[in-house]
Parts: C-alpha cells; sequence; structure tokens
C-alpha cells in the first residue's frame, strides 16, 4: 500500500470510528440518519449521504450498530432512517475487541 493509500484506509477507518462515538452518546437509542450526518459535522468530519450509508452499511456488517431502513418507491432502493450501537459496539469503543477497519 502507498502512502497515499495509507493515508485514505486511515481516513475511512477514523471516520468509521466517528460514527460509533457519536451513536455511543445517545445509547441505547437510535440516531436518525439526518441528526448524525450534523453531529459528525459538528465534529468536523461531513459525509455525504452515499457515504455515511456506506460506513454504516461496514459497521452494521460487523455486529457494531443496527440500522432501521426503509424501501424508497422512487429509488427502488433501501434508504437507512436511523442507526443505533449495539452492545459489541460499546465493546469495540472500550477497545475490549478490536476490527481492523475502526479507528479512534
Amino acid at each position: 500500500m502507498t502512502g497515499n493509500e495509507g493515508r485514505t484506509a486511515l481516513q475511512h477507518d477514523l471516520r468509521r470510528g466517528e460514527i460509533i462515538w457519536v451513536l455511543k452518546q445517545d445509547y441505547p437509542h437510535a440516531v436518525t440518519f439526518r441528526l448524525l450526518q450534523l453531529a459528525l459535522r459538528d465534529r468536523n468530519v461531513p459525509l455525504g449521504k452515499k457515504d455515511l450509508e456506506g460506513y454504516l452499511s461496514y459497521l452494521e456488517e460487523g455486529g457494531f450498530v443496527r440500522c432501521e431502513r426503509r424501501i424508497d418507491d422512487e429509488d427502488i432502493r433501501q434508504k437507512i432512517l436511523s442507526a443505533s450501537l449495539t452492545a459489541k459496539g460499546l465493546l469495540l469503543l472500550d477497545r475490549k475487541i478490536e476490527d481492523a477497519g475502526v479507528q479512534f
């Protein structure tokens, strides 16, 4: 991996960590997609809709977050309405478990 690729990969890992941190603030309750976007922006992590969906999907596949979705008939695809941190996500934040794709 070149230096530039390494920096980009680290940036993605840190963004996932920021999402976990923000969701922790409302644990165990869900945070709407838009509120999560705004909270991340306030932490200097502005993310577009597609990027945030990608990061949340990664975290959901790992069991760190739970997402509520609905199907958008116009786009014929699922949209994430809200996300919440899981117990496994708390363990990750507390560094009791690790994931190579998440950094704090």
